[in-house]
């Protein structure tokens, strides 16, 4: 080394080495690959390699992918791949509609029990393109509803008196957000996104219909639902509210099988409702209603609704404030109220990923509800 070279010199940090690593809790998890000429040949190879049986474990989604070219000039890459419990056959969702009119009668369940149990499915962005986009967002919402009727049936035992779907809002990715900014970043156009929404919907109802003598449904509009922006219109202007209007439109069309299905969504004046399910009343919002708060944690819920209440509107009535928005699920109670946020489906933000580091926990919220105390709550 010449005495230039010496003088420049500098600490140059040994960086600890990219290795393979893998989590999974049973439910939802990752495989990171550690730096690789070439891509992984057969996923379930890959899936034997970290230790995992490929007919109970799979890969969903498109990988994400690191690459960087070493000293050599040799280009190397790391995936990282998220995996989840193997499904059985899938809905074909193109065909949810035209089994309307197929289905029988309800036959009364007669289930005794004060109980509600509730299913809380947010921010599902539909068309979203993020990591895995649509496929992704679909299969993790019917392996939700899958696992939900599982919980309802582990759940009997306490006397469910209903069933109440929730869908607080931000049900499709839509095209006003960030003033259309997102747009190339959508996988579908709104017309397709809504008619995605309402096969999930609709398949949600079928698969709880059956269960029970009552079914609530409850849908609101959140900010991504918006139809338009480049005039003021009413909150009830939305995509989310308009489908499951359309759904309850269908739901018609066989009183004798779904006529214990009741479908409600706000006033066309007010972008939230507030409503009684059994013996506990809610408040649905989609949370972009009250302003600041970083986080779900943060959020000025509490003190929206301590306004609405101080002036005597509605929301002072209920037990729950039932809200989506964050994108992170998370419980705040006071001694006679309970805020429950729900988390979403997508499969995250690059670039809030980017931001922060920070990844979503998908999947919908269930509970039940009994004289306004929620118990039992679950991730699923």
């Amino acid at each position: 080394m010449s005495f230039a070279d010496d003088l420049a010199s500098q600490p140059t940090a040994a960086e600890a080495e990219y290795r393979p690593r893998t989590e999974f809790d049973g439910q939802q998890g990752y495989v990171q690959t550690g730096a690789l000429a070439e891509p992984p040949a057969s996923y379930t190879e890959l899936l034997h390699q970290f230790g995992y049986n490929p007919d109970e474990v799979e890969i969903v989604g498109a990988p994400r992918v690191s690459r960087w070219q070493t000293y050599d000039e040799r280009w190397l890459s790391a995936y990282r791949f998220r995996i989840a419990p193997k499904r059985s056959a899938g809905v074909d969702a193109a065909d949810l509609l035209d089994r309307i009119d197929q289905w029988t009668a309800h036959e009364p369940v007669g289930a005794a029990g004060g109980h509600v149990f509730n299913l809380q499915c947010s921010d599902l962005q539909i068309a979203k393109a993020d990591n895995g986009g649509t496929e992704t967002i679909v299969e993790k919402y019917l392996e939700t509803v899958a696992r939900a009727v599982d919980e309802y049936h582990a759940l009997a035992r306490h006397g469910i008196a209903g069933v109440h779907l929730m869908w607080p809002g931000d049900c499709i990715e839509g095209n006003q957000s960030q003033d259309g900014r997102n747009w190339w970043r959508t996988e579908y156009a709104v017309t397709t996104q809504t008619r995605i929404f309402r096969r999930l919907m609709l398949h949600t109802i079928e698969a709880f219909a059956p269960l029970t003598d009552r079914v609530w449904v409850s849908t609101v509009n959140g900010n991504h639902d918006q139809a338009q922006r480049f005039q003021s219109t009413n909150p009830g202007d939305g995509w989310a509210t308009e489908c499951a209007i359309s759904v309850a439109d269908a739901l018609k069309l066989n009183e004798a099988a779904f006529g214990h299905v009741t479908v409600e969504v706000p006033h066309p004046e007010q972008g939230y409702m507030t409503v009684a399910r059994g013996d506990t009343i809610f408040t649905i919002a989609h949370g972009h209603q009250w302003k600041g708060g970083g986080s779900a944690k943060q959020s000025h819920a509490m003190t929206w609704w301590s306004d609405q209440t101080f002036h005597g509107q509605n929301p002072a009535a209920a037990h729950i404030l039932a809200h989506g928005h964050y994108h992170t699920w998370s419980v705040e109670t006071a001694r006679n109220r309970t805020r429950i946020c729900s988390p979403t489906f997508d499969g995250g933000s690059n670039y809030y990923r980017e931001l922060t580091g920070a990844e979503a926990k998908r999947g919908g919220l269930i509970y039940l509800t009994r004289a306004g105390e929620p118990s039992h709550l679950s991730l699923v």
